[in-house]
C-alpha cells in the first residue's frame, strides 16, 4: 500500500497517477469536502479525517504502508513533521512533494514578508482600514484582535464548508465580512473582490500557482495594494522534491512496488 497524504490538487493527481500504474493507493483528506473533490474514477481508497501521531502509526502498521508520499498543503507543517518522524522510526520510505513558490512571480505588487500570522497581523494592521485575508480559516484570530485594537475591518475569504464558517465564527469574524467561495481565482475576479471590499492590504500564504498566489499578486499589483505574505514552515531536513517525476521514479526503485 502506498499512502498519499493529500487534500491538495497535487495529492489527488499523484494518487490517481500511481493507482493507474497498478499500485494500491490510500489517499488521506481532512474533510468530506476534500473527499468530494476526488474523481470517482480515480481508483484510489480515500480516508477522511485528521491524523494524529498514534493514528498515523497505527495506519502504517495495519495497512502495511511501504511508501509515504506527503502531498499536503505547503503550510501543513504539523502533519509533515508527524509523518516524517513516524517514517524514520518505522523505516518507511518517505518523500514530500513541495509545491513551487509563487511569492516572487510578480514584480508589480509590493510584498512584505512575515514569519508567522501574528507578525503578519501587525504589519497588515498598519497598512489601512480594511485587511483582506486569503489565508484560510485556521489562523484568523490574530487579525481579528489587531482589527479590534486598531479599528480595522477584517475580511476573510475562506472555503465554503461548515468547518471554515465555524472557525470564522470562533475567531470573531462578522458574517458580513466572510466570503465563502472555492478558489483559485483569476486575476480579474481577485481585482473585483479587492475593489468591492475596498481592501487596503492583502494577506496571503505562498500557496504557489496551484493555490492562486500568482493571480492574487497580479491583482494587488494592478490596484497598488500591498501584500503581506506569511512564510512557509521550515521543512529543512525533510526529503522533498518539486518534480513529480522524482516521486514516480522512487516508486519504481523501491523493491516490490
Amino acid at each position: 500500500m502506498i499512502l498519499v497524504l493529500g487534500g491538495t490538487l497535487e495529492g489527488r493527481e499523484l494518487a490517481g497517477t500511481i493507482a493507474g500504474m497498478g499500485h494500491r493507493v490510500l489517499l488521506t483528506v481532512v474533510s468530506e469536502y476534500g473527499a468530494e473533490m476526488v474523481p470517482e474514477d480515480a481508483q484510489v481508497e480515500v480516508l477522511v479525517g485528521s491524523l494524529d501521531d498514534p493514528g498515523l502509526r497505527s495506519l502504517l502498521r495495519e495497512r502495511q504502508v511501504r511508501l509515504i508520499i506527503d502531498a499536503t498543503h505547503p503550510y501543513a507543517g504539523m502533519i509533515t513533521a508527524l509523518a516524517w518522524q513516524a517514517a524514520r522510526e518505522m523505516q518507511v520510505p518517505f518523500i514530500r512533494y513541495q509545491r513551487p513558490s509563487a511569492a516572487d512571480s510578480n514584480g508589480q505588487a509590493k510584498i512584505y514578508s512575515a514569519n508567522d500570522y501574528e507578525q503578519a497581523a501587525e504589519i497588515a494592521g498598519n497598512m489601512g482600514e480594511t485587511i483582506f485575508l486569503t489565508i484560510g480559516s485556521k489562523n484568523l484570530k490574530p487579525f481579528v484582535e489587531v482589527g479590534r485594537k486598531m479599528g480595522r475591518r477584517v475580511i476573510a475569504r475562506v472555503l465554503p464548508d461548515a468547518r471554515s464558517l465555524a472557525e470564522c465564527a470562533a475567531a470573531g469574524v462578522a458574517p458580513r465580512d466572510i466570503i465563502a467561495v472555492q478558489g483559485p481565482f483569476s486575476t480579474e475576479l481577485n481585482i473585483v473582490m479587492l475593489k468591492e471590499y475596498r481592501a487596503n492590504v492583502l494577506v496571503t500564504k505562498d500557496s504557489g500557482k496551484t493555490g492562486g498566489t500568482d493571480t492574487k499578486l497580479e491583482a494587488a499589483g494592478c490596484l497598488g495594494i500591498p501584500v503581506v505574505v506569511v512564510g512557509r514552515p521550515d521543512y529543512q531536513g525533510v526529503p522533498s522534491t518539486a518534480d513529480r517525476s522524482d516521486i514516480l521514479e522512487l516508486i519504481r526503485e523501491i523493491h516490490g512496488i
